[in-house]
């Protein structure tokens, strides 16, 4: 098979160091279309079309302090700031955080490694889990930065209970369209990438949706660490399913308090590829604690 999907417990400690290494590599130097393409989208806060976005920010208020994990362009920045909050942001580039840091010198911004020693109001996750390589470690670590009592919030694509394949698994041996494989003479490609893409690729989808909570698949062959150009999700590696987050949330006996799924007045284009989980970490230390 020329895409590799499987379950984060099959891959040993080497195999996600190495597949993590080469997206935080991605990461430090993205191409230059990357967050520009990115922003198109999240630039818009509204009740329309950024509804969890608007959730999350309702839940701040003067003096909240919150933490993003994966800020990118940190523009979830103004928003907090805006409420009377005030914000931290985490990511690999510290030249996109030293532009951060400009743009927003109320704010703070770390290089993800550096030792964040405090606990945060609220820990928040925009668009990031479906590019990490161990997203249990991921998630333990939102739930490590979050004060007891405090909310987690995570906005994600969904890529399993929904319609289609995420951009980043290609079909058959290269990620090139099948236009032009046809155009190019490569046929044995072209063959491989139909039979993929008609056979192969349903038959993991209904597996992938028949999977208890709890899976977490991961796609091992990104399609831009394999020559494909950049564009949304073309770097996700994390297949992320809202019912495999709740469940790691409810292993810590943490109160669901909102899902995309639950909320009214949410368009069918959205619900369609995106979901949205907010926890609450127990308020009590016996609860809080690590299970």
């Amino acid at each position: 098979m020329s895409f590799k999907i499987c379950r984060w417990s099959e891959l040993s400690t080497g195999q996600i160091a190495e597949l993590g290494n080469a997206m935080a590599s991605f990461y430090v130097h993205p191409p230059a279309s990357y967050y520009p393409t990115a922003n198109q989208v999240a630039q818009r806060y509204n009740p329309k079309e950024q509804p969890f976005h608007c959730d999350l920010v309702g839940r701040v208020s003067s003096g909240t302090t919150v933490l993003e994990v994966g800020c990118g362009t940190a523009h979830l920045c103004p928003y907090i700031e805006g409420k009377g909050g005030t914000y931290t942001g985490l990511d690999y580039s510290e030249t996109l955080l030293r532009d951060n840091r400009q743009r927003f010198p109320q704010a703070r911004f770390f290089q993800i490694g550096t030792p964040v020693l405090e606990a945060f109001d609220i820990v928040a996750s925009l668009y990031t889990i479906e590019h990490v390589a161990d997203p249990l470690t991921y998630l333990e670590s939102l739930w490590r930065y979050c004060r007891p009592g405090g909310l987690i919030g995570i906005i994600c694509p969904e890529f399993i209970d929904s319609p289609g394949f995420p951009l980043s698994i290609f079909f058959g041996r290269t990620p090139r369209r099948l236009r032009q494989k046809l155009q190019a003479g490569d046929f044995m490609d072209a063959c491989r990438h139909v039979v993929d893409w008609k056979i192969r690729a349903p038959l993991w989808k209904r597996r992938l949706q028949s999977s208890t909570p709890g899976a977490f698949w991961l796609n091992l062959a990104p399609g831009v660490l394999h020559g494909a150009g950049y564009s949304i999700d073309a770097d996700a590696i994390h297949l992320v399913r809202l019912k495999d987050l709740a469940w790691f949330f409810r292993q810590k006996n943490a109160e669901i308090v909102q899902t995309s799924t639950e909320m009214s007045d949410i368009t069918p284009d959205v619900l369609e590829h995106n979901c949205y989980l907010l926890v609450r970490k127990p308020s009590t230390a016996a609860k809080a604690a690590d299970q």
